[in-house]
């Protein structure tokens, strides 16, 4: 453990001046890390009364102006706005002139990479594509969060080591990702992050409904040790009655659902698809006991085409026939672990603002 006094940063030369065009959930929390690093916040956008309480709450004493005024004040400017008003924002921003040769210009979305920043590259900035893989609750404690928090990295290939340096000033651990691969890997993050808390909240729905007086407490234990076991072994973790081949019980959850829960049905069944093709892959399924669990997941209502014997328990259970429903589709995810702030127009000032991405 390292004892040595770390000096104040107050005491350290500021390196960077700093600007924050969208003070959604993740802008001020990355700027508020960067001034511990001694860099200098100087500006921030923001229009909400959310986004005000924000700044207010991690840069104090940070002027409140319009986005254009923020790269006039910043050397070092976040553009933390939602991923679909990214283009128009840099190109906003470019076009009217408000960019400045020698500004890095860094954009925290995880669909884009640095080639979204062309406009401004071609006004004389220099582009990041700066990428927190965390989720961001807009309160001080995400600067916490930020220590060994994974950065995807991308930007041209001189300015690595820049882009790089920045993401270990904020504590953050950076992992590059090329350009054509950013979608991708934004998708990955999509499906592990916005889909467990999708997950979570349903389960703790089904058990309040079963008479579960503190689900959160219940589930704490189980999916810590869930999500370490699926960290540690990967598919080598699944467990349950799908891995099992339990058809009886999968249909028993399925009639359950429709029963109590119907929304949470088609979900059900794209995860228990998508869980069944991995058990199978991994020989982790039996072959077997395969044919009648995918009997009962093929048309999403909990029962097969046949009257058929699972081995459910002693004796097996028994399924009838229902009628199928073709059109049971599975959760979209389209949305990913970002920030939404200050969406702006094609000159960078006005527009829509949310909260939370």
């Amino acid at each position: 453990m390292n004892t040595t006094p770390q000096p104040d940063p107050k005491d350290r030369p500021a390196r960077l001046t700093v600007g924050v065009v969208g003070a959604g959930r993740v802008g001020p929390a990355l700027a508020a890390s960067l001034q511990l690093a001694g860099h200098r916040p100087v500006a921030v956008s923001g229009v909400s009364d959310a986004s005000r309480r924000r700044a207010a709450a991690l840069l104090p004493d940070v002027p409140l102006v319009p986005p254009a005024e923020v790269l006039q004040r910043a050397e070092l400017v976040l553009l933390t706005v939602p991923d679909d008003a990214l283009p128009e924002l840099v190109t906003g921003l470019a076009g009217t002139g408000a960019v400045r040769p020698g500004q890095l210009l860094v954009h925290t979305s995880g669909r884009y990479g640095a080639r979204v920043l062309d406009p401004a590259l071609r006004a004389g900035a220099l582009p990041l594509a700066l990428h927190p893989a965390m989720t961001f609750t807009g309160t001080p404690v995400d600067v916490q969060r930020l220590a060994g928090c994974s950065f995807g990295v991308t930007a041209p290939e001189e300015l690595r080591l820049a882009a790089e340096a920045l993401v270990i000033e904020m504590g953050g651990e950076p992992e590059w990702i090329a350009e054509e691969r950013r979608p991708l890997y934004h998708a990955a993050l999509a499906l592990g992050a916005n889909h467990l808390v999708t997950l979570v909240a349903q389960s703790m729905e089904l058990l309040r409904t079963a008479g579960v007086a503190a689900p959160d407490r219940m589930l704490g234990p189980l999916l810590g040790a869930a999500l370490d076991n699926a960290l540690r072994s990967g598919d080598a973790a699944l467990t349950g009655p799908v891995a099992r081949g339990d058809a009886g019980t999968v249909a028993a959850h399925i009639e359950e659902l429709r029963a109590h829960a119907p929304q949470a049905v088609a979900g059900y069944v794209a995860m228990a698809r998508a869980t069944a093709d991995r058990a199978l892959d991994h020989g982790l399924l039996r072959a077997e006991l395969a044919e009648d669990l995918l009997g009962v997941l093929a048309d999403g209502t909990g029962t097969g085409a046949a009257t058929a014997t699972t081995p459910g328990g002693p004796g097996g259970a028994t399924r009838t026939p229902a009628p199928t429903d073709d059109d049971t589709t599975g959760p979209d995810g389209t949305t990913g672990p970002d920030d939404t702030g200050d969406t702006g127009g094609p000159d960078g000032t006005d527009g829509t603002e949310g909260d939370a991405r």
